[in-house]
């Protein structure tokens, strides 16, 4: 596949509080060092596998935007490769033409960079800074000091001294923030709630600070040391961040590249000790050379006026200071073309060989995979503007990772070598980036590696040898800007971190439209200058020009260009060499002359059957993109709202169809005036999915029906045509997404197959059988590294959920091996057997084509209809134990199942069984007000460990309240003791002295987020369908919450936390998770896997517990 960075897609569980499929939001990743390594890895977890996964993937969107006022900037004149686009000032700001916010670009006098983005209708505010000096920046001699550096600035400032001073702010109003460390950007980014001109002010103000005048204290900088080494440890048992590293250490040792970016306590602390370093000083040092304000960006989004905001910044940001000794000089001037960074010669060399090596990598997770990685290095500044503008890169991963027939991954997949291809650009830095190559391989694949090799650089002969077919380009382009065209604003938070990122990579006129759009240099010294999208290239010149590039681009994807990297468990005890800072086992090979000529001789593509794609039958024609029903301005998503207004519902969905059969709801889009619908359709039916033995055959129909439709479905998901299939705890869901043109005859016959002719989307073979039973099997086995506290939830879902709606991984993993392809045979035949369908229909389409939809598909499916005293049963949540308030509350105890893994984690949870919206609201403003306490407690103060978290999740009607702490350095025991200390301090500390003014406050702030209006079509359809599967019907419940949060008192508040958090009147029901790793220092005494008391559970002990509580379910309801 050609990786995306986003979607449009529709997702029914998806982790907000307005759905029972709520995850309690993680710390995990409030401060964390942001890697964009490819990682195509077997990664499904066990939920993912049964079904709890986004109904529609892989359909591709971007932020969004229009066109308004640029003001023009200065900017440094440079010849280098470093300072591309640096020449390059003014224009006109080019966004798409569905965007009618209004922009200000500009540059404040102490040469800060700016972007303005006024939006109206939206309820927060956003803003993010991004710092052009990263983690290939550190020092020699302090690994990590840009990421270090990164967590200080959240520690106080000479203007805001306390510690968590921002966070509280932020928490009081409906806020937060985050930062990532890259190689040569640091961003930083908050949002919050806008209604108030004040407090946005403020919040501005606050952020600023961070950059004129942190404190670094000398106790933060010593407490910060052990968020810094808890977080390493977090990630040394992730294979993403190992085999980042290997990739690094692959690079020339003298270029910054190869550097260990994040750090630990041996870097910042030990070291700089043993070289009389003097850590604090490094700091203020490195802050004070590279935090200069003319190497920043800020993008704000909001929905203040242009004129307004404009204050709100260069107050904020006025005092931000220069370094005039650095001034013009970015930090990559020290490395670009004077150090080469890969294959250097006689100028450096690597830690881990690079050229004309295999380098075979032992990973945690049983993952299997061949990873081929080119370093593009620019070769001028032309050749550095050719590839920002033109992006031959993506012309040449759409056609290696295409999966269409005649494609290298449908060769590789007849020849059983491979369930996957991937191809991306990946590291991208001044000097370099790097395309990538990731192919899954099966066990055959892996014995075979030589030869998928050869096959890959066959396909890249074929790419630089034969002609290009004209409509190649053509269709990629067209694809493009019709992407372009139906864009839609998205998220404040993630539109502001991507303006501040690409106001530093690009043009300011091509700030928004430089990386989305394609084609961009119409001739060399000129670019594009217009939003209105392009139905082929402007000129021939234009299309000889890209092509040219792209065949420049081809021709450096070489043999002796080329990192080899193979990952395997097989190479377990084979292996040499572990590499420093993750520990990873690898061992080196040399590639061989034989091997290395059957490469740079590979055979013609077109031997192994490959060859150009065909033609895309699924783009849409212009006629299939008018909107039948056009957006008034009043209800244009753009507009602007009075409270009033939000409160007001949307227009619900209107039952077309109700009978025995079929239950239709259906929306014609009256909001976003995109010519995209779509249709999702469950199949009630109890038996797909009544015991883990058939929840294991529904996960391999799942795997076989995707694989077999993926060359038919491929080109149309690159038009944004989606399907997905899953089977549930209720049924069988089929859900269809993208531009209405090709929808129905794209639904119908993906429907066909998976009914009708169901035994094509089965395995030939028992061998093709085994490759799929295989993919699941190490699928199933990733449970085993996941982080502990992903364990903690884990077993904290199983407890709160039916047997039916859940089944153990172990279950799964038992009845996944005592299946077989008979087996598999008779589960699909009669999956469709009978039941009942609920179905949505939404978008660009009226009732009468609904309704005709309706019947299509009734027609393919054929079931018989199912009685309804016989149709499955809705989630409802177990109840935990009630227990008094000094009673021991029901406790589950694991051991870590990863031996390597020295963390320990505890989730502590308190169910509310309450329905009404009162409960639910009182629940939200809880979490607000004590979120950040708990972080700040635990975290900041007592540094127990970096993942510390408290949120909200949905179990059906239900609402818990979560606590989550992962350690390396304190056990379950004390993790537990001073969770509880801080609930049972908590009503002092952080609820009593609040006033009923700062209660209303904090839910206000959740109105505001509440009623922030649906920004895309799939949003508004997630939340409809939500409604209609879980049975709910309250198409108008956030209107509702909101409504209620208006009225709540700090008296509610306080009566909710004697009531459920501390049991005072009646008990209450609390529930402990506890996972105990095997060594280290947060090691305790082993689990039993079974206790014989009734409040302590083993984990043997979970379908007993299941039971005896579905009972009680049973003869209360």
């Amino acid at each position: 596949m050609l990786y995306s960075p986003s979607n449009d897609s529709i997702h029914p569980n998806n982790n907000n509080i307005d759905d029972d499929d709520v995850t309690v939001a993680e710390s995990s990743t409030r401060r964390q060092l942001l890697f964009s390594l490819l990682a195509s890895t077997i990664t499904t977890s066990t939920t993912a596998m049964i079904g709890l996964k986004p109904l529609v993937a892989q359909a591709k969107v971007a932020l969004v935007q229009e066109e308004q006022v640029v003001v023009a900037t200065a900017a440094t004149a440079s010849t280098s490769v470093a300072n591309a686009f640096q020449n390059a000032s003014g224009g006109k700001l080019i966004i798409p033409p569905l965007d009618t916010r209004s922009y200000e670009v500009f540059t404040m006098s102490n040469g800060l960079k700016v972007i303005l983005c006024s939006d109206t209708s939206s309820n927060t505010a956003s803003a993010a800074m991004n710092v052009h000096v990263g983690a290939a920046s550190d020092p020699d001699s302090v690994p990590g000091l840009a990421h270090f550096n990164e967590h200080m600035l959240f520690l106080g400032t000479r203007k805001y001294p306390e510690t968590n001073s921002f966070e509280n702010f932020l928490s009081a109003n409906g806020g937060s923030s985050n930062a990532f460390t890259d190689s040569e950007n640091t961003v930083y980014y908050f949002d919050m709630a806008a209604d108030d001109d004040a407090k946005l002010r403020q919040g501005l103000d606050r952020f600023g600070s961070f950059f004129s005048c942190p404190l670094f204290t000398e106790s933060s900088t010593l407490k910060e040391l052990n968020a810094i080494e808890s977080e390493h440890a977090k990630n040394l048992q992730s294979d993403i961040f190992r085999l980042y590293q290997i990739e690094k250490s692959r690079a020339n040792s003298q270029h910054p590249y190869s550097k260990f970016y994040t750090g630990n306590k041996a870097t910042l602390l030990e070291n700089t000790k043993r070289y009389k370093i003097d850590l604090r000083t490094e700091l203020i040092k490195f802050w004070s050379t590279y935090y200069s304000a003319d190497q920043m960006a800020i993008a704000v989004v909001a929905p203040q006026p242009i004129a307004l905001l404009k204050d709100m910044v260069v107050s904020a940001l006025e005092d931000v200071p220069v370094n005039g000794d650095r001034l013009g000089i970015k930090p990559e001037e020290d490395w670009v073309e004077k150090i080469p960074p890969f294959f250097p010669g006689g100028l450096g060399g690597s830690v881990i060989p690079a050229r004309n090596s295999w380098v075979q990598v032992v990973p945690v997770a049983d993952i299997r995979q061949l990873i081929l990685t080119w370093p593009i290095v620019y070769e001028s500044v032309q050749d550095k503007e050719c590839q920002f503008l033109n992006k031959p890169a993506y012309y040449v991963s759409h056609l290696l990772g295409h999966e269409g027939p005649a494609s290298l991954l449908s060769y590789l997949k007849k020849q059983g070598w491979a369930n996957g291809v991937g191809a991306s650009t990946d590291a991208d830095l001044s000097d370099f980036y790097t395309l990538q190559m990731s192919v899954q391989l099966t066990q055959k694949g892996l014995e075979h590696v030589e030869d998928v090799v050869e096959a890959i650089f066959s396909s890249i002969r074929m790419l630089r040898e034969d002609p290009w077919p004209r409509y190649i380009l053509d269709e990629v382009l067209q694809i493009s800007e019709l992407e372009w065209r139906f864009l839609t604003p998205g998220s404040p938070g993630q539109y502001s971190q991507s303006l501040s990122q690409n106001m530093l990579r690009y043009p300011q006129s091509l700030v928004i439209a430089g990386p989305r759009r394609l084609a961009l240099r119409v001739s060399e010294n000129e670019w594009i200058d217009s939003n209105k999208p392009r139905v082929g290239f402007t000129s021939e010149a234009q299309f000889q020009d890209n092509l040219k590039s792209t065949l420049d681009f081809a021709s450096k994807l070489t043999v002796d260009n080329c990192l080899f990297t193979v990952v395997s468990k097989s190479f377990d005890g084979k292996t040499d060499k572990v590499e420093k800072w993750y520990g990873t086992k690898y061992g080196v090979k040399p590639l061989g002359v034989g091997v290395r000529n059957q490469w740079l001789n590979c055979r013609p593509a077109h031997d192994f059957g490959i060859y150009f794609p065909q033609p895309n039958k699924f783009i849409p024609d212009e006629r299939g993109l008018v909107v039948k029903k056009p957006v008034k301005a009043i209800d244009n998503i753009n507009t602007a709202l009075t409270l009033e207004e939000r409160l007001k519902p949307t227009t619900p969905p209107s039952l077309i169809r109700n009978d025995e059969r079929w239950t239709v709801y259906f929306k014609q889009d009256d909001k976003f005036g995109e010519p995209k619908a779509y249709a999702v359709f469950e199949l009630l039916t109890k038996d797909a999915f009544s015991s883990p033995r058939k929840a294991a055959l529904a996960s391999l129909y799942q795997v076989s029906a995707n694989d077999r439709l993926q060359e038919y479905a491929y080109d149309a998901s690159l038009t944004g045509l989606t399907y997905d299939i899953n089977v549930l705890p209720r049924g069988v869901r089929l859900t269809f997404g993208g531009y209405n043109d090709k929808l129905l005859d794209f639904a119908a016959y993906v429907s066909k197959k998976l009914s009708q002719e169901v035994t094509t989307l089965l395995p030939d073979s028992q061998e093709e059988f085994e490759r799929y039973r295989d993919e699941l099997r190490r699928a199933y086995a990733a449970f085993d590294v996941q982080q502990p506290y992903s364990h903690a939830i884990y077993y904290t879902n199983l407890l709160l959920q039916p047997k039916s709606f859940q089944y153990t991984n172990a279950e799964m993993r038992v009845a996944l091996e005592n299946v077989s392809l008979e087996d598999l045979t008779d589960y699909v035949v009669k999956i469709w057997d009978s039941g009942k369908v609920e179905a949505l229909l939404q978008g660009n389409i009226d009732e009468k084509e609904a309704l005709q939809f309706v019947d299509v598909i009734d027609r393919t499916l054929r079931f018989d209809t199912m009685p309804s005293k016989d149709l499955p049963p809705h989630l409802e949540a177990l109840q935990v134990p009630l227990v008094g308030p000094e009673s021991n509350p029901m406790k589950i105890s694991s051991a870590e199942p990863n031996s390597s893994n020295k963390n320990a984690a505890v989730q502590v949870t308190f169910q509310c069984l309450d329905p009404s919206e009162k409960a639910h609201v009182v629940v939200e403003v809880l979490s607000s007000i004590i979120a950040e306490k708990f972080y700040e407690d635990l975290r900041t103060k007592q540094q127990l460990g970096y993942i510390v978290s408290c949120g909200v999740k949905a179990v059906s009607s239900s609402r818990l309240l979560s606590f989550v702490v992962q350690s390396s350095v304190a056990p379950v025991e004390r993790l537990n003791a001073e969770i509880l200390k801080f609930v049972n301090n908590a009503k002092n500390a952080c609820l009593d002295p609040l006033s009923d003014a700062e209660i209303q406050a904090v839910a206000r702030a959740l109105v505001l987020k509440k009623t922030d209006p649906d920004k895309k079509l799939a949003s508004e359809a997630t939340r409809n369908w939500n409604e209609i599967a879980t049975g709910r019907l309250q198409f108008d419940r956030r209107q509702k919450e909101a409504k209620t949060l208006l009225n709540i008192t700090k008296k509610d508040v306080l009566e909710y936390w004697d009531e459920i958090v501390l049991g005072i009147k009646g008990g209450r029901r609390m529930l402990v998770s506890e996972v105990i790793p095997k060594s280290g220092d947060a090691s305790s005494r082993t689990p039993a896997k079974s206790y014989k008391a009734d409040n302590k559970l083993g984990i043997d002990d979970v379908d007993r517990y299941r039971m005896d509580r579905e009972q009680k379910l049973v003869t209360t309801s």
